[in-house]
Order: C-alpha cells, then sequence, then structure tokens
C-alpha cells in the first residue's frame, strides 16, 4: 500500500468520526483522532490539558488560563509560558506531530487541519462530511445524553469554533467544498455508504485495495 493519508473534516453530529473510524478498521489503517492530543503531549512534554484546551479553536494569543500548571522545562532553565504556550505555537507543535504520524504509514485523521498541514503529500485525500440538522442534534443528543435545546446551541457552537480554527490557519473556508476533494452528506447515503464511497474512491484515484 502507498502512503495513503486519509483527511477527515466533519460537522458535529454529522458522524464523521465514526465514518473515519470505519474507513481505517477496513483498510487497515491507522486512526488518529484525540491521539494527536496524547501524541503531541508526549513529543512536547507539556501536560495534555494544554493542547486540550485549544482544540479546535480558533487563536487567540496564549492560553494564560493555563499558567497555574507547570511551565516546560528545557536545557537547563524553563520556557517563558506565555510566548511558547501560545496557540499558534501549540498548532506548530500539533502539526509536526501529525507529519510525522502520516509519514509512519497509512492514515487517517480526524480534523485539526490535517489536510492543510499535509497537503503536499502525494496519496492524500480530503473529505468534509456533513448532515442535515435533524440528525445532528440526534446523534449529539445521544452522544452527550442532552435535550434537543442544548444539542442545537452545542452545534452551533462547535461548528463556529471548528470554522474559526480552519479558515484562520488554512486560509480556506471549513466546509465549503471548494476547500475539499470530496464533500458527502451521511443524511442522504448513511455513514455505511459514506464510509465505503471514500474506500471506493480511494481504490479508483490511488490503486487501494
Amino acid at each position: 500500500m502507498n502512503n495513503l493519508t486519509i483527511c477527515i473534516g466533519r460537522q458535529l453530529g454529522s458522524g464523521g468520526r465514526i465514518v473515519a473510524k470505519l474507513i481505517a478498521e477496513r483498510m487497515g489503517m491507522a486512526f488518529y483522532d484525540k491521539e494527536i492530543i496524547t501524541e503531541a503531549a508526549r513529543e512536547s512534554g507539556l501536560d495534555r490539558k494544554f493542547f486540550e484546551k485549544v482544540d479546535e479553536k480558533p487563536s487567540a494569543g496564549s492560553i494564560g488560563s493555563l499558567s497555574s500548571y507547570a511551565m516546560p522545562y528545557y536545557a537547563g532553565c524553563y520556557m517563558n509560558t506565555a510566548s511558547y504556550l501560545s496557540n499558534d505555537n501549540l498548532f506548530s507543535i500539533q502539526s509536526s506531530v501529525i507529519m510525522a504520524l502520516a509519514h509512519k504509514g497509512p492514515s487517517v485523521f480526524v480534523g485539526r487541519c490535517a489536510d492543510y498541514i499535509l497537503r503536499d503529500e502525494p496519496d492524500m485525500l480530503s473529505v468534509f462530511i456533513t448532515a442535515n440538522t435533524e440528525d445532528r442534534i440526534r446523534r449529539v443528543c445521544g452522544y452527550f445524553s442532552i435535550d434537543e435545546r442544548a444539542a442545537a446551541e452545542m452545534i452551533r457552537d462547535v461548528d463556529r469554533k471548528r470554522a474559526e480554527y480552519y479558515n484562520y490557519y488554512t486560509f480556506k473556508k471549513w466546509g465549503d467544498a471548494a476547500s475539499y476533494d470530496l464533500c458527502l452528506s451521511t443524511s442522504v447515503i448513511g455513514v455505511e455508504d459514506t464510509a465505503e464511497k471514500i474506500i471506493g474512491v480511494c481504490r479508483e484515484k490511488f490503486g487501494q485495495e
């Protein structure tokens, strides 16, 4: 298998993470979602809470609200937390991790601007997963055990933050068809068939079995 990379962007409640997981399982590929945060924390020596604080959220300077955590210690001295832990530096650390993971072998990445970070990789497919509002609310209610009103508010908030994050770091537009190779709706073809459609495109485009 070539070093295939599939990058999945998704609306909250679209089932995009499930689609990504199915693809990884069926094609024998590594799967990375929150695992990216764990790896970034391990590689940098920073508490994962720093990365969780800014995960898929727009840049806003440095994360001063986490200043009570231990400052990173390198080369015999403490780093300047305010500058080192800016959102942009944390994004840079996470980007390096995504690149390194992609080079380990065939991988499926969920969110975190992976499609932009890996844009120069020859065998990369970028996909955006969407769904209608009713399906999204139903899924979010089930995921988080909340009512429909709370689910709708969560969807608006998370989508806004993901869009701002993606637009800021990629100079593209989150969810816009022009920003991706492929856009699919799980409301139209279902989660299982969405995964199979993407697998089929990979087989045709990259010669994957």
